[in-house]
């Protein structure tokens, strides 16, 4: 008699902390449980192609491409996954194809009733169209204007980038102190974490944080006077650990950073 094989749970960040990117988060976690409840069987039934046997290996290796996308919505800042919304649309892409290419290998050399629920998933992917939330459209569509627009004076670029920073931190939900100081810190941890070889991306994060830095003070608009920061930490600890060391030069923040459309390519 056969043994079964030992189920070992597979860790996939939780939903509740994705910060943008939900639908797309959903869809993906729909496939990897889908996915997660057939490839047991798939392993129980042993298949002896070789081709099977590699497509069951490289289905592993994309669940676990798939789990880190929803890992790095969660992570990441928020203004930075929406205006690079697209490098996570070409990710999802080639997750959903390569979930498609694999599932259909294994089809074939498996048993009917496993290949009819292979099938049904093939059947939904192919139908799959991940698309972005209208709120994150916006923040994107307000920040990546200020790289299509020519303005020479210092007055029309600050003004022109107050306004877009505020437009985008309100329809991402960065509208409270905290909030504010929550993607300062995950700028600043992104940066400490950059490869520096991608300057371009370097440099997005760099002036994502410059403009919350120089702006900050009047993004957030409070309703209520009394509001404190102090009523947003349950523990001075949170507090210590959100802080953002924001001794930026002067000249950085008086707009010594003036990234044009073509040095932060990765925008297009």
């Amino acid at each position: 008699m056969a043994n079964k094989p030992l189920e070992i749970p597979i860790p996939i960040p939780s939903l509740c902390k994705v910060k943008v990117h939900h639908s797309i988060c959903l869809e993906l976690q729909g496939f990897i449980d889908r996915i997660l409840q057939i490839i047991l069987a798939i392993e129980s039934f042993r298949p002896n192609c070789e081709l099977a046997i590699q497509a069951l290996c490289s289905l592993h290796f994309t669940l676990d491409k798939a789990k880190s996308v929803i890992k790095d919505c969660s992570e990441s800042s928020k203004l930075y996954l929406a205006i690079t919304s697209h490098k996570i649309f070409s990710r999802c892409e080639k997750i959903r194809n390569a979930f498609k290419l694999y599932l259909d290998q294994i089809q074939h050399v498996v048993p009917i009733p496993l290949a009819a629920k292979i099938s049904a998933i093939l059947h939904d992917l192919r139908d799959l169209k991940f698309s972005l939330e209208s709120a994150e459209g916006d923040a994107r569509k307000v920040v990546l204007s200020l790289f299509e627009k020519d303005l020479s004076d210092s007055a029309s670029i600050e003004n022109a980038e107050l306004v877009a920073i505020q437009t985008a931190t309100s329809r991402l939900g960065i509208v409270s102190q905290f909030a504010l100081l929550v993607e300062k810190a995950t700028l600043k941890r992104q940066l400490d974490k950059a490869n520096y070889t991608n300057q371009k991306e370097k440099g997005l994060l760099e002036y994502l944080l410059y403009l919350l830095i120089k702006h900050g003070k009047i993004i957030c608009q409070f309703q209520n006077g009394s509001h404190s920061l102090q009523h947003e930490y349950h523990h001075q600890s949170i507090k210590q650990d959100l802080l953002v060391d924001e001794a930026m030069s002067e000249n950085q923040v008086n707009g010594s950073i003036d990234p044009k459309a073509g040095d932060l390519g990765l925008l297009s």
